[in-house]
């Protein structure tokens, strides 16, 4: 069984533990009150056998006195006696009159504590009041933003759904684009093929007759392009990059502007393929050949 006394502040009250500690706390200040009660009742009843035996003590001095002064004394020393007797019981009213003040003091101070702790438990209770009101509102508010917190998913999921139909859209205008490209690079290398047949009837042929040759050879030797030069009266080839050879192709070309002739050779082991061969060669000769001149 926990013996510890309740924790009363703000952050760990709530309304099912409230109510059994605030009883806990009436019936200690009610059993303060009765304890008091009976330690005050039983200090009257002290004061009261007191004065009893006091008046006893008055009667029995005044026998005493009586007896005494028709036995032994004097009518004065019998009158001194008794004076003596009647202060003493006069001080023993006194003492017993402060005790009783003192202790309606400390019922007056018990009553003001009572009063104290009566207040701290009305505050209390105005306390709890706030905090469960606070929280009736704080579970609505949290209620309302579940709520929105909902429909925001519900928002939000309808608009993934949307987005991804979006994107399926887009998927399909890719795919439809993609076919559209490769209709459009397909026509436009049938139409560079019917330009070419279509230059062909209406050109003269090339021919290298009256021309100034120059030969050109290309192929990848172990994964490693390599381009050969061979100008016209030479025997044999140069290697050369590709920047020199198009520096040599074109100080030629201004030399010979209608009567460059470049013969490419790939050799049949050139280890390229027919795209990087075609490439090649109409890059050079659409640039510096006469035959391909604008």
């Amino acid at each position: 069984m926990n013996e510890e006394f309740v924790d009363l502040r703000q952050g760990h009250l709530s309304s099912e533990s409230f109510w059994p500690s605030f009883t806990d706390i009436m019936m200690v200040v009610v059993i303060i009150f009765l304890l008091t009660s009976m330690l005050l009742m039983v200090k009257n009843w002290e004061l009261l056998d007191q004065l009893r035996n006091s008046m006893a003590a008055e009667e029995q001095a005044v026998k005493i006195i009586n007896d005494t002064s028709q036995e032994n004394a004097t009518l004065e020393e019998q009158l001194a006696h008794a004076q003596n007797e009647i202060s003493m019981l006069r001080m023993q009213l006194l003492q017993a009159s402060e005790q009783s003040n003192q202790l309606n003091v400390e019922l007056d101070d018990k009553d003001k504590q009572i009063v104290i702790v009566l207040s701290d438990n009305e505050q209390l209770k105005n306390s709890v009041s706030k905090n469960e009101n606070m929280i009736a509102n704080l579970s609505s508010q949290i209620s309302a933003m579940n709520e929105n917190l909902s429909q925001l998913s519900i928002d939000v999921e309808q608009k993934q759904n949307a987005l991804e139909e979006e994107r399926q859209k887009i998927i399909i205008i890719s795919q439809e684009r993609d076919s559209q490209s490769r209709k459009l690079t397909n026509l436009e290398d049938d139409f560079g093929s019917l330009k070419v047949k279509y230059d062909k009837l209406i050109k003269p042929a090339r021919t290298a007759k009256g021309k100034y040759v120059v030969s050109v050879n290309f192929e990848r030797i172990k994964g490693k392009e390599r381009i050969r030069f061979k100008d016209s009266g030479q025997e044999n080839y140069t290697v050369v990059t590709e920047k020199q050879l198009h520096s040599e192709l074109a100080r030629l070309k201004k030399k010979h502007p209608n009567k460059l002739y470049i013969k490419i050779v790939i050799p049949k082991e050139s280890g390229l393929t027919y795209s990087e061969a075609w490439t090649f060669m109409k890059g050079l000769l659409q640039k510096y050949d006469y035959y391909y001149r604008e």
